[in-house]
């Protein structure tokens, strides 16, 4: 309440402001260079079994008399091709029944015209050991679900900004480090502290960033950081482009993060942190540097409740600081119901997001026009995002779209199987409207959890989210079973996690709750505060207060 009061002198968009917002949204590229480098890094090429000199090639006619004689052909999806993983080693056979198949000794050869090398031509993960691939990203995803947790709870009890610099730290060498990665086991490993730091890098960024904004331009800042993310989609797919070696590629991805070593200079703490743990002297500090910034003055009657706040405290029920853990995300009804809620929609928001991303990159044509393109029509979701949130709030676009989204996809298992460009529009339907109500998710999850545990409930949120991106690829094995399964699974889950956001509140043109008591409507209205002529500023109660210039007392 104290920094809402600081605010209206501050103006509602100063240099401070517009410094902090700018600088906490660019935490999106680095996660979305993360977040998706498996794409290339990880890419997946035709390949053969590389023959020995002295077999049937070396005798041949020709190269492809010698392929045919050597390597036997395979009915994949009813289309023929040659062997990716056996060969004939029985040489005084005849290529037919009577040679003996076994699988590739020699290693193999692989197909060089869209990628120079990845981390699949350079281990060797085809064939038995392909699964290896797709285990790299879970094992990246695994270390962001423990670092959401970590670091969210240390956030909340450490700062914001100390987590976001030792996250960044961390990183720096350690995406340098990935491009000299002589095995698969080191990648991995490497990967997942990657992936752990990552999201505490990015979620305190976020957090930070909401926490110092003016309310009104909550709106902007949470979108900013989507955006952020779809434009290192973007850029990552350049990149690729012109770096197609794995090792070129991870240095280019690794020499921006050196720019986010500023933010030692550039990232304050949160005031609104500070006040709620109670440390006045450093919130004085933030603001006045913030002041100085924007060129005005706070008068003193403001740093005076400061330190009145910081002495009693701004929850009657609390005898003095604490900590939080994370059982108090579920101590109280309404946290523990918005954490279930956020927590189980998060999943599902992934989970069907990730797993329709699966089902739709197989693309013909040019992988890195491809991946370009599909990162331009996200930025149409985010742009729908942002206009619906500012106009009809956080709840109802979350929950239209996610019904759009999930409506769409259902609607697949109607569709007969000789109508499949039907089902490819419905599938990329189903994708907007879960881009959209995703996007809006980064706002509203940071605007319903209290100041004191805002970085621990997402946290929990942000990693059963990435649970789900774990599990979204291996739905579609359901496809065995029934074809439009995988999407009718997709489609009905998202239809009922839409449903059960009827029963959240609307967050748009409210303040930030500070503390439990004020998300469980308990708290004793707000201490007395100077603000300008006239202006209404809401608390944490459900009335809001007019106050003039000069000191009202309640």
């Amino acid at each position: 309440m104290e920094y809402d009061a600081a605010l209206e002198h501050l103006g509602r968009c100063g240099r401070f402001q517009k410094i902090t917002a700018i600088a906490m949204s660019l935490v999106g590229i680095p996660a979305g260079f993360n977040m998706v480098a498996m794409t290339f890094l990880g890419a997946m090429t035709d390949h053969r079994c590389r023959l020995h000199e002295n077999s049937r090639a070396g005798y041949a006619g020709n190269a492809t008399e010698g392929l045919n004689a050597s390597i036997p052909w395979e009915n994949v999806g009813g289309t023929l091709r040659l062997s990716q993983c056996n060969m004939y080693v029985d040489l005084g056979a005849e290529a037919g029944e009577n040679a003996t198949i076994a699988p590739c000794e020699y290693g193999w050869v692989y197909d060089r015209s869209q990628y120079s090398s990845s981390i699949v031509t350079e281990f060797d993960l085809v064939c038995n050991k392909a699964w290896l691939t797709e285990l790299a990203q879970s094992i990246y995803m695994s270390g962001v679900c423990v670092g959401a947790v970590l670091f969210g709870a240390m956030a909340d009890r450490y700062g914001r900004r100390p987590i976001l610099l030792l996250c960044l730290m961390v990183q720096i060498p350690l995406m340098f480090a990935v491009a000299f990665a002589t095995d698969y086991v080191t990648f991995v490993t490497l990967r997942f502290i990657i992936g752990a730091t990552m999201n505490g890098f990015l979620y305190s960024g976020i957090v930070i960033g909401t926490e110092v904004v003016h309310t009104s331009m909550r709106t902007l800042f949470g979108m900013s950081v989507p955006f952020t993310m779809v434009i290192s989609y973007i850029l990552l797919g350049v990149l690729a482009y012109f770096f197609r070696d794995w090792r070129t590629l991870q240095l280019a991805m690794s020499i921006p993060l050196v720019l986010f070593v500023s933010y030692w200079w550039l990232a304050p703490e949160s005031p609104r942190w500070l006040l709620t743990n109670r440390k006045s002297e450093e919130a004085k500090a933030v603001i006045r540097k913030a002041a100085k910034q924007n060129g005005v003055d706070i008068p003193e009657k403001i740093y005076e409740l400061i330190d009145e706040a910081g002495g009693k405290g701004s929850d009657p029920h609390d005898c003095g600081p604490r900590t939080y853990t994370m059982l108090d995300l579920l101590r109280t009804p309404k946290l523990r119901a918005t954490t279930i809620l956020i927590s189980t929609n998060w999943f599902v928001l992934s989970a069907v997001y990730y797993g329709l991303c699966v089902g739709t990159a197989a693309l013909a044509g040019d992988h890195y026009v491809n991946f370009i393109t599909s990162a331009c029509v996200e930025l149409v979701g985010v742009f729908v995002a942002w206009f619906t949130m500012e106009r009809c709030g956080r709840k109802l676009p979350s929950v239209v779209f996610m019904l759009l989204g999930g409506c769409a996809c259902a609607a697949t298992a109607a569709v007969p199987h000789t109508h499949e460009m039907i089902s490819t529009v419905l599938a990329m339907v189903g994708r907007f409207g879960i881009s959209v109500s995703f996007n809006v998710f980064y706002v509203y999850s940071a605007e319903v959890f209290p100041t004191v545990v805002r970085n621990m409930g997402l946290g929990v949120a942000t990693m059963l989210a990435r649970v789900g991106g774990i599990i979204a690829p291996f739905v579609y094995l359901l496809a065995d079973t029934w074809r439009p399964l995988p999407l009718l699974t997709f489609g009905l889950v998202s239809i009922f996690s839409g449903l059960t956001m009827l029963s959240m509140p609307e967050t748009l043109g409210k303040p930030l709750p500070n503390t439990i008591a004020s998300v469980e409507n308990v708290s004793k209205p707000p201490p007395p505060i100077l603000v300008p002529d006239g202006v209404v500023l809401p608390g944490d109660t459900d009335k809001p207060l007019i106050i003039f210039q000069k000191l009202t007392v309640l």
